[in-house]
């Protein structure tokens, strides 16, 4: 009887053992791991248009909430980077654009950069253009271009934060892993789901720098597998390989897009790679050098052609204005009977060069806006101004 009892206690936790072996388990948490942390994020204050500072500041700090909110990111506010730039680099400040933003992110140890363009449209609607620059390589990883209203703001501010953390890399670490199946430190609550691809790589002691569509770092990552997610728990799943090099082990890491196209387009690249073994292509010899300078996009040189356009343009209509307003004075002062043609002619010369004028005025300072926001401007900041105010000078990149 007592054999009996025995057995029927431990079929259950031989069953049980069994399972846990070959099953993802929910309970397990990723492990603390440099390569699987989460990254450093900075959004920068957006510049505005048709709106105040203050409310560009707002927008801002909404968006790093958003972004937090994801947990993808260790995201740092303009706020928190002006506390701590004020005592490091006051010179960096104020910022708007990606240049010195890339500076920014490195003093604070962060590893991609948000910045942004906020504008209010005449038809009532917020209107926010955004990038997301990788700081390790300059690499524009993520654009986008929203409208909102009141009523639509916080579905559409959310839906942005969650689109960026779709297109950033998600990193893991593998469990367990034999010939056939791997446990990775990654399920539900990070987005993975069955069905979802994923490079397997280790990093390789080695001083060079692998440049490859996983991006760089002063080690060598070498890719040697493809694993396909068959089971899916909440902090951990397991998938199967369709293409290895080599049995991956327990300690080593694995990567992937939860946007699907960017996904395709990273398990294509790989597993070409893994059938032709160009991975030896990406070694060089010498080490990246990062400076920091603003990202050049490709219509800067247009943009300078229109730029230089309105400034001709106000002037011209400048010189027109001053000179129908002394006309005007010099009519006025000298007025005789008959002279009301010349003296209407003279104002009405004034009214028209005027409201060009300010017309051309209010473009060029769009353009500036366009300027700041796309790096085409050096901005320098001088913290010793008289009476404590501000003083910003803005510099054209010709």
């Amino acid at each position: 009887m007592k054999r009996i009892l025995f057995l029927c206690l431990m079929v259950p936790w031989v069953i049980n053992t069994a399972w846990a072996q070959d099953s993802p388990s929910p309970s397990v948490s990723p492990l603390s791991d440099p390569e699987t942390a989460q990254t450093g994020l900075l959004v920068l204050q957006f510049a505005a248009t048709g709106m105040t500072d203050s409310a560009a500041r707002a927008y801002s700090t909404m968006i790093a909430q958003n972004v937090a909110n994801t947990n993808r990111f260790l995201v740092t506010n303009h706020e928190q980077a002006e506390q701590v730039l004020m005592k490091e680099s006051p010179e960096l400040l104020p910022c708007f654009e990606i240049g010195c933003g890339i500076q920014m992110a490195k003093i604070l140890g962060a590893e991609r950069v948000v910045s942004g363009h906020i504008s209010l449209t005449k038809s009532g609607y917020v209107s926010l253009e955004l990038k997301l620059v990788n700081v390790v390589d300059n690499a524009i990883e993520y654009v986008d271009h929203i409208r909102f209203d009141d009523g639509s703001m916080d579905r559409r501010l959310y839906a942005l934060a969650q689109s960026i953390a779709r297109n950033t890399p998600l990193r893991g670490k593998i469990l367990r892993a034999n010939n056939k199946l791997a446990v990775i430190s990654m399920g539900s609550n990070q987005g993975i789901s069955v069905g979802d691809r994923l490079v397997i790589y280790k990093n390789l002691s080695s001083t060079k720098t692998d440049i490859s569509l996983l991006g760089g770092s002063n080690t060598r990552r070498a890719n040697i597998g493809l694993l396909t997610i068959t089971k899916v728990g909440d902090h951990s799943s397991e998938g199967v390989y369709f293409q290895k090099i080599e049995t991956p082990e327990q300690g080593e890491y694995v990567t992937t897009y939860l946007e699907k196209r960017k996904q395709i387009q990273l398990i294509a690249y790989v597993r070409k790679e893994l059938d032709t073994h160009l991975r030896h292509v990406f070694e060089v010899e010498k080490k990246i050098e990062i400076r920091p300078i603003s990202i050049e996009d490709k219509d800067k040189n247009r943009w300078i052609r229109t730029v230089r356009l309105v400034e001709e343009d106000r002037d011209y209509w400048q010189m027109w204005m001053v000179g129908t307003a002394m006309g005007s004075a010099y009519f006025l002062s000298q007025f005789k009977s008959g002279d009301d043609l010349k003296v209407l002619g003279a104002i009405g010369g004034m009214a028209y060069s005027s409201i060009q004028y300010f017309r051309t005025k209010s473009i060029l300072k769009k353009l500036v806006q366009t300027g700041k926001f796309k790096g085409y401007l050096d901005v320098t900041f001088n913290p010793n101004t008289p009476g404590g105010s501000t003083q910003v000078d803005w510099k054209v990149n010709f």
